[in-house]
């Protein structure tokens, strides 16, 4: 059984998803996930009259959109997967791409309207079909994805022409690329092979547990690398390239332009690549000399060497990026050094916080809360990194938990990353009045939202009653357990039926686990369903974008809690025992 399997078969969180488990494992080592299960709930479709298409993702932060298919074998798996469904994601992408969404049947009319919202808003620049398999890769399952890819490519450039998508890609994942990419989240170096080239000079330097040479290398030479070997150079990094958009504030745009326009100039504009190597070594003879390396990670540079290696019908040998190329063997050492190397590097923008007083003393409170780790902004620890602790709750999860309780659903959803790289949204959460207890208070809410929509999910359509298959396809919308976690908040004056001055002082009178607080929060949420039609006005193009109907939706919903709290009296009553808020 090879690692990833061994990895999967141990992740008890992902189960019950059934066969889809390995479609979400691939699709978070992949995407660098840190709560799968609140992804899960939003991205999958899979289902009767899903048009062959098993999930949808879009992650407007990374300009990304993923649609995929999965098949799991059962027994040897050996043999190549069926091709038929690779060439279902053909039909997938015509029914999603079409230009208008009203044919689209339900189950996946949401995700479709949330992705023709994306492109037109020009947040999308790389759209990828992938068909997830736990067979051997198939040639003729690469031709079905091809024609896939193209297929969308047409509908792309013909229905949403001011999009700015550069790439339409296929991926068949399957046991070699599972495992290729299950090994970059516990090997830094994937690409072994050696290289060699000319270099202008340089120096070397060296520490206790490293060493190091500082050169320049060719942009042309990076060209190549890119074009050969495509992501798995950055397997150090904490992020891969984000492509490109046409706009003078896209420093990946900037790039290409330099390289094409100014190449003598590249030099001194760009801030160039750091690599992890195996080995190195230069001879040298006079200012010039030939530098070999054994092995190559790019630890930061992703975004110059991914411009550069898609630029077409472009004269690179003029242009030359700075280089720093370092061998080190101590795990400890690595870690920190892809770490400090990004520390620029916004896409995991938690990991820049982890220093902050506030994470710091969140970090110490929460030490004391039973049953949950929290590593405010660090990532944890130095195990397996697809290990999953149940107790660990995420910090990107707690951010976007506590910005939906304060009453902003739309950035909870939208903009995940943004809650921790923008300095005035992190101050609105993560301030001196913010408490570990709180926290949990709000983490354990939306996941309780969460868990009631995958429960009413999990029924079959056959036996839903008429008022939850209106309550499921209405959380079937992109964003609505965020929503429903504001809802629920705002309406709490009315369900505690005590008036709340500060937000912040809400917590759970007993220190309990978070597993526990979802407990308590439940058949809250059960017992609030029917007020949910009254937060459809919320959504805009199947996503929650407009502050205003957001705010107009909850304000409906918090009046029918009111109006109809005598009848929940019992149970409101329970949870205002359990419940603390100002000096009650």
């Amino acid at each position: 059984m090879d690692g990833w399997e061994q990895a999967l078969a141990g992740r008890d969180d992902l189960a019950k998803y059934e066969e889809n488990d390995l479609l979400l494992f691939a699709l978070e080592i992949n995407q660098n996930i840190d709560d799968i299960e609140l992804i899960a709930n939003d991205a999958l479709t899979d289902g009767p009259d899903d048009k062959k298409c098993d999930l949808i993702y879009v992650n407007r932060e990374s300009g990304k959109v993923i649609i995929a298919q999965a098949y799991k074998k059962t027994g040897s798996t050996d043999s190549s997967p069926p091709s038929n469904k690779a060439s279902d994601l053909n039909t997938a992408s015509t029914w999603i791409l079409q230009s208008s969404t009203s044919s689209i049947p339900d189950r996946i009319k949401a995700a479709a309207e949330q992705v023709h919202l994306a492109l037109n808003d020009e947040q999308i620049t790389s759209v990828e079909f992938w068909y997830v398999h736990n067979c051997q890769e198939s040639q003729n399952v690469d031709i079905e994805l091809q024609r896939v890819a193209s297929t969308a490519d047409s509908l792309i450039k013909r229905y949403f022409p001011n999009a700015e998508v550069d790439s339409v890609l296929s991926a068949q994942v399957g046991r070699n690329t599972l495992d290729a990419w299950y090994k970059s989240t516990q090997v830094p170096i994937l690409v072994t092979e050696s290289f060699d080239f000319e270099s202008r000079g340089g120096f070397y330097s060296e520490g206790d547990k490293w060493s190091a040479y500082s050169t320049s290398v060719s942009a042309d030479w990076l060209h190549k690398m890119f074009q050969e070997h495509g992501k798995n150079l950055f397997s150090a990094n904490v992020r891969d390239y984000l492509g490109s958009r046409r706009s003078d504030k896209n420093i990946n745009n900037n790039i290409k332009t330099t390289a094409s326009n100014e190449p003598d100039m590249f030099w001194v504009y760009n801030n160039g690549i750091t690599a992890l190597v195996n080995d190195f070594n230069f001879t040298s003879e006079d200012d010039f000399g030939l530098f070999t390396i054994s092995g190559i990670a790019i630890v930061n540079g992703a975004q110059t060497t991914g411009a550069l290696g898609s630029l077409d019908n472009v004269d690179l040998k003029n242009a030359h990026v700075p280089a720093r190329f370092v061998k080190c063997s101590d795990q400890a050492t690595i870690r920190n050094i892809i770490r400090f190397n990004n520390s620029q590097n916004k896409i995991e923008a938690a990991d820049f916080r982890s220093n902050d007083p506030i994470q710091s003393r969140l970090r110490s409170e929460f030490t004391s809360i039973p049953d949950v780790e929290y590593f405010g902004g660090r990532r944890g620890g130095d195990d397996d990194a697809m290990r999953r602790s149940r107790n660990t709750i995420s910090s990107y999860s707690v951010g976007q938990a506590l910005m939906a309780f304060h009453g902003d659903p739309a950035t909870a959803y939208n903009l995940r990353s943004q809650i921790w790289q923008n300095d005035t949204l992190y101050s609105q959460i993560f301030n001196d009045h913010l408490t570990a207890t709180h926290a949990i208070c709000a983490f354990s809410l939306m996941k309780a939202v969460d868990a009631v929509k995958s429960n009413l999910k999990s029924l079959p359509q056959d036996t839903r009653t008429a008022a939850q298959s209106r309550y499921a396809e209405m959380l079937r919308q992109r964003g609505a357990t965020f929503l429903l976690t504001s809802a629920v908040s705002a309406g709490l004056e009315s369900i505690l039926d005590r008036q709340i001055n500060s937000v912040f002082s809400i917590r759970f009178r007993d220190n309990i686990s978070a597993r526990d607080a979802i407990e308590i929060w439940k058949p809250v949420v059960d017992v609030l369903l029917p007020c949910i039609p009254q937060l459809s006005a919320a959504f805009t193009g199947g996503n929650i974008t407009n502050k205003d109907n957001v705010k107009s939706a909850i304000n409906a919903f918090v009046d029918m809690v009111e109006a109809t709290k005598n009848a929940n009296i019992e149970l409101f009553n329970t949870l205002s025992e359990k419940i603390q808020s100002d000096n009650s």
